[in-house]
């Protein structure tokens, strides 16, 4: 075994004229067996560690002389110009529409943009005759400048008033350019999809309809693209799990296909969904509904004993789900016998049998290194008029987590599959920690009292053995988040690269193609390989594909958390002045963000408003008494003072 030498890995980039790299492209263009990629990445976190190369966006390694590269501008590239820059400013749309505040100003008027950076937009006189003060609208600059070098530009729409929950959330859905509606031509393609399945389908597929198989989803879950199964054999157990076969109706390159590519995921706002899908699709012919035959794709695996997979084939096949259950519904029943519920009624003995292969899975897993936190979310409890009274804790159950395994198994065997196929096709990744991370991460844990391996090698297991010391302590949950904001985030590829927060080989994303676009994609690789065709995409192509779909998953991340900061805003805003306990759940060079306990709600306490900030020092979990002092719905945050 040969370690690769650090100039040979700064030649080989160089060569390529800066482009970024993945290891598993560093390694094969060195030529380096497989087997030798663990040390080829020690040596490249040791030279992020000398500062001889990078990581940038997508996981990929560069050498650091490009990393602050941007692409030239010449001296007319102003301000009106900033709008349409590749880095997202705060309210303003894909298409550079401008959300902000009306103010007037004698006769005339001006806008005031959401983002801070871009300058005040003066109104001609004529243009805010039926503008009322501190209005939300929407606008557009015009290509002109005032005498005085100001920017111009006109009202396109009008949202209500600035700081109105209604009209921030709409100002949201403009900034972040979605829509629930669709195009026309899309409603046309709809209108041509049969709701019936033609009995020539049926025939070519696994019948799968005389099978105990059902849905297990949310309380709330409209869409229900995967339905699961199960039988006990005599060497282990056989799980069945049916996915929504959108493939069969969002045919390649048709108006419906662009529109769901353009979009990439559907995104959950706290009082709405964005679908990717049209609603005739994904809450009716592709939802795997409760005694209606639909067409799916099935990964059905074999487990043994010990809950190892031994075994799995993939096919195309029709069910006709039993029953549509809810966690909570599950682990209910499940307490009690005999059960009460009629719809259980002949389901339960297999929710027995799931149960069973699921803690033996579980084990396995967590076994094998996969890391298993417990950061709770937020659920949003309304009253009989829509408006947020209460945001408590989310409780997770052994149902959420039975789901999640079997998922996870269906998507691993689906992997296997594409990887041993050898053709283009799109994985989901995770990659090790960088140096950097660690580093802050062991810090941080050793002021809570958990010491690291002073090792840069760590892996699942080190973290999780943390993870579980911490558990049902004070300190479990900054622990989690200490952890949890050390790791890289999860991105498509077509490298088919190791999962470190699973601790998997091989894995893919293929059991939700309602709202998300890249198992779409798998489900197509699939329909080539069951009937021996060529790939439907070349490699290039997967690669656009993989890279606009993670930027899209990191808009509807950042656009579901701005929804959510409006609901919890509008929560607090009779409680500015009360005091309340919090802990610190981050430190950063402006301020803290502290936790409400009682409200399960975050504010930050700004640097300023803390006497003496510098020499004071506050940590991850430490316990503070504080106040609220605003709760600001156009910044999306509250404000927070400590009480001394």
């Amino acid at each position: 075994m040969e370690i690769p030498k650090s100039k040979e890995i700064i030649k080989l980039l160089k060569s390529s004229n800066g482009r970024p790299m993945r290891s598993k492209e560093i390694s094969r263009r060195l030529g380096m067996p497989k087997e030798d990629r663990t040390i080829l990445k020690k040596v490249l976190r040791k030279m992020i560690s000398q500062d001889k190369i990078c990581r940038v966006e997508g996981g990929k390694y560069a050498i650091t002389e490009y990393k602050n590269v941007k692409p030239k501008t010449t001296e007319n590239a102003n301000k009106t110009q900033r709008v349409a820059t590749s880095t997202r400013l705060k309210g303003v749309a894909k298409d550079g529409r401008l959300i902000g505040k009306f103010v007037r100003t004698g006769k005339t008027g001006k806008i005031i943009p959401r983002d801070g950076l871009i300058p005040h937009i003066i109104l001609e006189p004529a243009d805010i005759k039926e503008l009322r003060n501190n209005s939300l609208v929407v606008a557009e600059l015009q290509n002109k400048i005032s005498t005085s070098g100001r920017l111009r530009g006109k009202v396109l729409d009008v949202l209500g008033k600035a700081g109105d929950i209604t009209a921030e959330k709409k100002g949201l859905l403009i900034e972040y350019d979605l829509t629930e509606v669709f195009p026309n031509n899309i409603n046309i393609e709809l209108d041509n999809i049969a709701e019936q399945i033609p009995p020539a389908e049926i025939k070519r597929r696994v019948d799968l309809r005389s099978r105990t198989i059902f849905t297990i989803d949310g309380e709330d879950a409209k869409d229900f693209d995967d339905a699961v199964g199960i039988e006990k054999t005599k060497s282990g157990h056989k799980l069945w799990v049916c996915i929504a076969d959108v493939s069969y109706y969002v045919k390649m390159g048709s108006a419906i296909d662009n529109e769901a590519l353009s979009r990439a995921t559907s995104v959950y706002l706290p009082d709405r969904v964005i679908p990717m899908l049209p609603e005739k699709l994904s809450n009716n012919l592709c939802s795997l509904v409760p005694s209606e035959d639909r067409l799916t794709k099935t990964a059905e695996m074999d487990f043994n004993p010990k809950g190892e997979m031994v075994g799995f084939k993939m096919y195309n096949s029709v069910i006709n789900s039993s029953a549509r259950l809810t966690y909570t519904q599950v682990v209910e029943d499940l307490s009690q016998k005999p059960p009460i519920s009629k719809e259980l009624k002949d389901v339960f003995p297999v929710l027995k049998e799931m149960k069973e292969l699921y803690e033996k899975i579980r084990k396995h897993r967590i076994e094998s290194g996969k890391l298993d936190f417990d950061i709770p979310e937020p659920n949003l409890i309304r009253d009989e008029l829509g408006r947020v009274v209460d945001v408590i804790k989310s409780k997770r159950n052994f149902a959420h987590e039975m789901i999640e395994e079997f998922m996870i198994a269906a998507n691993v065997a689906v992997a296997s599959h594409l990887c041993d196929s050898g053709g283009p096709s799109i994985y989901r990744i995770h990659e090790t920690p960088d140096a950097d991370s660690l580093i802050k991460l062991k810090e941080g844990l050793k002021k809570l009292g958990y010491m690291l391996s002073a090792s840069d090698d760590i892996n699942t297991h080190d973290l999780q053995n943390i993870i579980n010391q911490s558990k049902g302590k004070s300190e479990e949950v900054p622990v989690n988040m200490l952890i949890l904001r050390s790791l890289k985030r999860a991105f498509y590829s077509v490298l088919d690269e190791e999962h470190f927060g699973l601790a998997l080989i091989h894995y893919t994303h293929f059991t939700s193609p309602i709202r998300r676009y890249p198992d779409l994609i798998v489900h197509r690789i699939l329909d080539s390989l069951f009937l021996k065709k060529s790939p439907p995409y070349d490699e290039k192509t997967v690669e656009w594909i993989a890279e606009h779909s993670s930027k899209r998953e990191r808009l509807a991340n950042e656009v579901e958390r701005e929804g959510m900061s409006i609901e919890r805003t509008e929560l607090m805003k009779p409680y500015i002045g009360e005091e309340f306990d919090g802990i610190v759940i981050s430190v950063m060079p402006f301020g803290m963000f502290v936790e409400i306990k009682e409200m399960f709600v975050e504010g930050l306490v700004p640097k300023d408003s803390i006497p003496n900030w510098r020499n004071r020092w506050f940590d991850i979990g430490q316990k503070l008494r504080i106040k609220v002092v605003a709760a600001d719905l156009e910044k999306r945050g509250i404000t927070l003072n400590l009480v001394s």
